[in-house]
This record gives C-alpha cells, structure tokens and sequence, in this order.
C-alpha cells in the first residue's frame, strides 16, 4: 500500500517558457501567486549529510570519477531551441525532445560521433510541445506534453504516422517509462506528485500517490528501472534543497509496492532524469550543473560538472550495443540556449 497524502499543497513554482511550453523544472501555472524561480548552480559539498534507506549517512566525493574521460559533445542545438529529454530506440537510435515541439533522432550509427548539429538529425514529429520521451519495442514514441491546456497529456508517434495525443493528464506531465513486462507506460506528473499508469489503449490509473513526490515546489520527475524490477522516482526539490530517489517494487499483478527512500540528500539537490545501471541511480542534478552517480549504500560520486560543459542538465541515459559504457547527458540549458546540447562520456563498468 502507498501512503496517501491528507492534503494537497499548492504548486508554487513559475518561470519563463519557450514558445508557449513550460520548461523542465517549471512550469507557468497562472494561478499560482508566489514565485520559486529555477535555482541557480549550486555547490552542496560533502558537508550536507544525506540520508539513505537505512539511514546511514551518505558521502559525495564531490570529483568526477576517476576512469572517466572526457565529455564531448554529440549534437549541438543551439539557437532558442533546447533539448530536454532523451530515448533509445529499439534499434539503438538516440531520440530526443525538443521543448519548442519537436522530436529528432540520432541514427543508431551516429550514436558514437561528435560536433553534430540538429541537421545531421532526422525530425521525426511536431507537437505542441516536448518534455520526456520514451520509445516502445515496436518504434512507437511516446511524449509528455505539458503546455497547461487541455493539450497537455502523452503524446504517440507511431513508427510510420503522425502525432497525436494518446492521454489526456493535466498539471506538468513530465517523464516516461514504458513498462514492456506489461505493456504499459508510468507517467511522473510533477505539479500533483504522483506517478500515472496509461495502458496501450489510453486508459489512464493513479499508480503511486506518495507524500514524499509532492513538494512545495517541483516534485516527482525523472523516473527508470533497474535490472531487478524496481521502479525508481526522482523529487527534484525538496524542503532544506534536498533532492530524493524514491524506490518503488513492483508487486506480481503489477500494483505499485510500498516505496522505500534510496537516498536523500543536497547531493542530488535538483534531481531531473535519472537512469539505472548495475545498481547504481545516476542522477542529472540540474541547478547544480552536475551528474551524480548513487550507489545502494548511499554514496555519491560526481561523474560530470560544468567544467566539463554541462549548463543544466536535465537527463541522463546509456547507450546499447557497442555504446553500452556510454552516458549521454542532454543539456537543457534553458538560461542559455546556445549551450543546448546531447553531450556523451564514457563511464566503464
């Protein structure tokens, strides 16, 4: 059983957008009366005890790790457009999502180049918007659309077809995961806090309703899976500029389990997208310009900073085949739009 909150708070959280959609990390709800603004990159520092499931004090080594190399850049976007998601493909083609509206791929053969620009890509799809994008076995891509109007929801692009909307959900519809055991996507709704289950057929369920994804200001957004089944949710900002990883078990008829915390702590402070490798969460802490790797007991390493070119990131993802050891970090940049960009490193297991 998920616990259920007895109220429901404000969503107190306002910002700029980008061709009328709101961007990751905010939204423009128009009724909102206070203002909490993007945070600027911040450096927590090991000093900020964290706390993990067990309660343990977690460590941030606060350097990159030390078999990194360097972060390059793979494609450029550049201009007033930015990047804000990404998904890998069946056939190992790298999608991405364009907050403006548009969806563009990466050729599975491209996966390992540098200094693209956006017309080395493929525009797959035009919506009104694009935060999170997720791809299905069959080449289907699915996008969350959060322009507050009853546009807003997830959007389908069929492999061979045109946009449209599959689910109408309200709030800040905001990342993906499609669940291929039961065919199924898990939606994050960032304003309310709580997690959708949208069946092939568009019908839409509460999944998990859990105090700790609604925040005052920008709750539950990246969400992946580990090798073991286990749903994992990122709160972007919690109270004392904490972020947390909810980890969720999946129950055998496919019910949400009761969450446990994995981790929270100022080292993921502005937790965006996350993924999930060998039991480790890496995190793209975007108001601190870094990735975080967090690991089952708690400790965090830095994997990337801004010295390495990351401007607000905002996801994270690894690469299949012969790009299994590579993270791409999608720069969302949304202060600096020329900085927009899917940057690439490798990360050896």
């Amino acid at each position: 059983m998920t616990r259920r909150r007895a109220t429901r708070r404000r969503f107190l959280i306002g910002c700029s957008a980008i061709a009328g959609v709101g961007l990751a990390g905010c939204t423009g709800g128009g009724d909102a009366t206070e203002t909490d603004s993007i945070p600027t990159p911040t450096d927590v520092g090991g000093s900020d005890p964290a706390t993990t499931t067990d309660g343990a004090t977690a460590t941030d080594t606060e350097t990159a790790t030390p078999d990194q190399i360097a972060v390059e850049t793979l494609v450029s976007v550049g201009g007033d457009r930015v990047p804000e998601n990404m998904a890998l493909g069946p056939d190992g083609g790298l999608y991405l999502g364009i907050t403006a509206g548009e969806v563009r791929r990466v050729p599975a053969a491209e996966t390992g180049a540098t200094g693209l620009s956006l017309d080395d890509t493929d525009q797959i799809a035009t919506l009104p918007g694009a935060i999170g994008v997720e791809a299905a076995p069959d080449g289907t891509v699915y996008v969350a659309v959060a322009t507050q109007d009853d546009q807003a929801g997830v959007w389908e692009v069929p492999p061979d077809g045109d946009a449209a909307q599959f689910v109408e959900i309200g709030g800040f519809p905001n990342d993906i995961h499609y669940d291929a055991d039961r065919e199924r996507l898990l939606v994050t709704e960032s304003q309310s806090g709580v997690v959708y289950a949208v069946t092939t057929d568009g019908e839409r369920s509460t999944w998990l309703d859990d105090d700790r994804l609604e925040t005052e200001s920008f709750g539950a957004n990246g969400i992946t899976r580990d090798a073991e089944g286990d749903i994992y949710v990122a709160v972007t900002r919690a109270p004392e500029e904490t972020g947390r990883l909810l980890r969720v078990p999946v129950e055998s008829d496919g019910a949400a389990g009761e969450p446990s915390m994995f981790f929270e702590g100022g080292a993921i402070f502005g937790a965006d997208g996350i993924t999930s490798r060998g039991g480790d969460i890496y995190v793209a802490a975007n108001s601190q310009n870094r990735v975080v790797r967090v690991t089952a007991d708690g400790t965090t390493a830095t994997v990337a900073t801004a010295d390495d070119g990351l401007v607000f990131p905002s996801d994270v993802l690894f690469g299949t085949g012969d790009q299994q050891e590579s993270l791409f970090i999608c720069n969302f940049a949304n202060q600096s739009p020329a900085d927009g960009a899917i940057l690439r490193t490798s990360v050896p297991r």
